[in-house]
């Protein structure tokens, strides 16, 4: 049994999200605030060990204005099934599957409610909805001076009462009718679905003075679970055995104790106790053997000569990879206690990379498979049932997944424009479209370049080392005509350095990504040589284009050539496609010539720097200094040297579009599907 998908209405910024979930590891990757956080928290309130009362912070921005319909139709006296209608409502669907031959169902069994034998999946509908007698306490002020239309008002009182006016309500739905359906104790839900989260903040630096002990105190909760009659005969030995030792030093400290305190005796009464009528004194030593583990054992990591180092001496990154761990260790343990098994056991774990080297992080999202297999070995009968959500903005992690497995989160502005709200891109629905070979050179080519496409803001994509090394000078000398709001220091900006025969490759996962993204490249200028083989040549000899990355932008044909002249009529709109924008050599203004690639590019925009003088054919002296220009060397040259000089023309353009905040809408988005929005909402 597993979780198929989870559609979230109304909380926070899942206004309307739908996921689906991968049959062991999910990973959730996106930008900052993209609602990554937001489908943790859900699960953690509904389905943590104590399901928590939601508050009005926790509905989506867009639906707080039903509230104000809601108190409007109050007050104009409708009645009340259409005024509860009117509130809104936060609620999940769940799809699990199953096998249909399966003898036992165990905690589904009451969430099937069909006829159909064939049928394999059972669906869950989760809402948080008022109580039908609770109009007046969410709706009705309290302070008599409020007038009906006093938003302020409401909102303060709904902040103090929803809790007190909203509850939980379960019910199975059958797949194939949705009317057929049956109301269910939150319970059961919480026996269907068992819910651990390894939380970002996991406490392993020490705050305060004295040894941290985070790891020792993770220790109780495995032996509470030993202690379990479902526990396995070795770990309840071991918890026999525990309890054992502790009795033991019970006992000796209580022989110890009770022949001091009878030697105390003469001297008690000498102050007139114990009396005729009174007691005699005796000692009882009680030692409990959780609190022992809770509170005064530690984790020492083995040293020499016998000196063992506490948990606080060894790195953050070996100690929270243990803590993970112990934590999953933990969790199964607990499941296994369960007089009755849960259906699926859903993990999150926020962040893994926190501490660790990027090799160990790479390792870690591979090796969670191995995990659960390695934890299911005592156990014969049955697999563990977990299914792993991964929250990470780690590269490392992200790259190292297949795609199959990645979920993007993407805000947007709702509806109204007043608010954002979540929409997960699922990247087996998507990258699907992606075909082979393609498919298989970005995973490859994302893995060993550690690419954060996932989680910029904006993307440049460059041909080569002398623009990626240049960009960060680039970036202060286009922020300086900037707003502040605009400025690319300022913004998540990933550049990738690819090949330009491979730019193309890139379209579809950027506009799947709806990433804002400049190509820069190059005209690339040629002629016609004397061997009947077209050979480099400056702009102003030029006949044609070989860009293949210009030759798939304006679609043009094979056998067609690709002149300099169309180049160099392209509008700024003719070089805008889907969230994508392509930059090449332009006129730099008030100048005759242009360049072939972003050397002579440069030579042309700072002409004092090379010496170029007024009647000279500046087009040709260009093309002849950049081809003595070592790529690398200029680079450095330029990007460390405090001399202003100026940004190639085309640079700048493309830059500047880059650079503007407000959102793209896509006029040619791909027809194949592979574009933004078609698999994600």
């Amino acid at each position: 049994m597993r979780i198929e998908k989870i559609a979230i209405e109304n909380f926070r910024l899942l206004e309307s999200a739908e996921m689906t979930f991968e049959r062991t590891t999910t990973l959730i990757v996106g930008r900052n605030n993209s609602g990554k956080t937001s489908i943790t928290e859900f699960f953690a309130h509904v389905l943590g060990d104590d399901p928590r009362k939601l508050r009005l912070e926790d509905f989506s921005a867009a639906r707080r204005n039903d509230f104000l319909a809601a108190k409007q139709l109050r007050v104009e006296g409708k009645e009340d099934k259409e005024v509860l209608a009117a509130l809104p409502v936060i609620a999940a669907t769940i799809s699990i599957s199953y096998d249909p031959a399966v003898k036992e169902l165990g905690a589904l069994a009451p969430f099937v409610i069909d006829l159909d034998p064939a049928c394999k999946s059972a669906t869950v509908r989760l809402e948080y909805r008022p109580a039908v007698t609770a109009l007046a306490l969410l709706l009705d002020s309290p302070m008599p001076e409020a007038g009906p239309n006093d938003a302020a008002q409401l909102f303060k009182n709904l902040k103090e009462v929803i809790p007190k006016a909203y509850e939980y309500h379960v019910k199975a739905i059958d797949p194939n009718d949705a009317t057929n359906e049956r109301a269910i104790e939150l319970k059961q839900l919480g026996k269907l679905l068992q819910f651990g989260l390894v939380a970002a903040q996991r406490a392993l630096d020490q705050h305060k003075r004295g040894e941290p002990n985070v790891l020792g105190k993770l220790l109780e909760a495995l032996f509470t679970t030993a202690t379990s009659a479902a526990a396995t005969t070795a770990d309840q030995a071991i918890a026999a055995e525990l309890k054992a030792a502790v009795s033991d030093i019970e006992q000796n400290i209580h022989a110890g104790f009770n022949e001091k305190l009878t030697a105390l005796l003469p001297k008690i009464k000498s102050f007139g106790y114990p009396g005729l009528n009174d007691p005699d004194l005796r000692t009882e030593t009680a030692l409990n053997v959780v609190s022992l583990l809770s509170e005064h054992t530690k984790v020492f990591y083995t040293g020499a000569h016998g000196v063992h180092l506490p948990e606080g001496y060894n790195g953050l990154g070996p100690r929270n990879l243990i803590y993970i761990l112990l934590q999953l260790l933990s969790f199964h343990k607990s499941f296994r206690t369960n007089p009755t098994l849960p259906a699926v056991h859903l993990i999150f774990i926020e962040e893994p990379e926190a501490h660790l080297h990027p090799q160990m992080q790479e390792v870690f999202i591979k090796q969670l498979t191995a995990a659960v297999q390695a934890f299911s070995a005592e156990y014969k009968d049955q697999e563990w049932p977990v299914q792993f959500v991964v929250t990470t903005h780690s590269s490392h992690i992200a790259n190292a997944a297949p795609f199959d497995a990645v979920r993007y989160f993407l805000t947007k502005p709702s509806a109204n424009g007043d608010a954002r709200h979540t929409v997960i891109k699922d990247f087996r629905k998507g990258a699907d479209k992606i075909g082979e070979p393609d498919r298989s050179f970005l995973h490859r080519y994302m893995t060993l370049t550690k690419c954060d496409l996932y989680f910029a803001d904006k993307a440049i994509l460059i041909e080569g080392p002398t623009e990626r090394l240049l960009m960060p000078r680039i970036f202060q000398l286009i922020d300086e005509a900037l707003d502040d709001t605009k400025k690319l220091s300022r913004q998540y900006v990933s550049t990738v350095e690819v090949d330009g025969a491979n730019a193309k490759i890139f379209s579809p996962l950027l506009d799947f990504l709806e990433l804002r993204t400049l190509i820069i490249t190059d005209l690339d200028s040629v002629k016609m040589g004397d061997k009947g083989r077209y050979v480099k040549c400056p702009y102003s000899q030029g006949e044609r284009s070989l860009n293949t990355t210009l030759r798939e932008w304006f679609k043009v044909k094979d056998g067609e050539a690709l002149t300099l002249e169309v180049l160099k009529g392209k509008t700024a709109a003719d070089k805008i496609q889907s969230y994508r924008r392509v930059a090449y050599q332009i006129h730099e203004e008030k100048l005759e010539f242009c360049a072939r690639t972003y050397e002579d590019a440069f030579v042309l925009a700072n002409p004092t720097l090379f010496d170029l003088k007024e009647g000279d054919h500046w087009g040709d002296l260009s093309f002849d200094i950049a081809a003595d220009m070592g790529k690398v060397e200029t680079a450095l040259k330029y990007g460390l040297s405090d001399k202003p000089w100026k940004v190639p023309a085309y640079i700048k353009e493309g830059l500047v579009w880059l650079a503007d905040s407000a959102s793209l809408s896509p006029t040619a988005l791909p027809q194949d599907g592979a574009g933004a929005g078609a698999d994600g909402n």
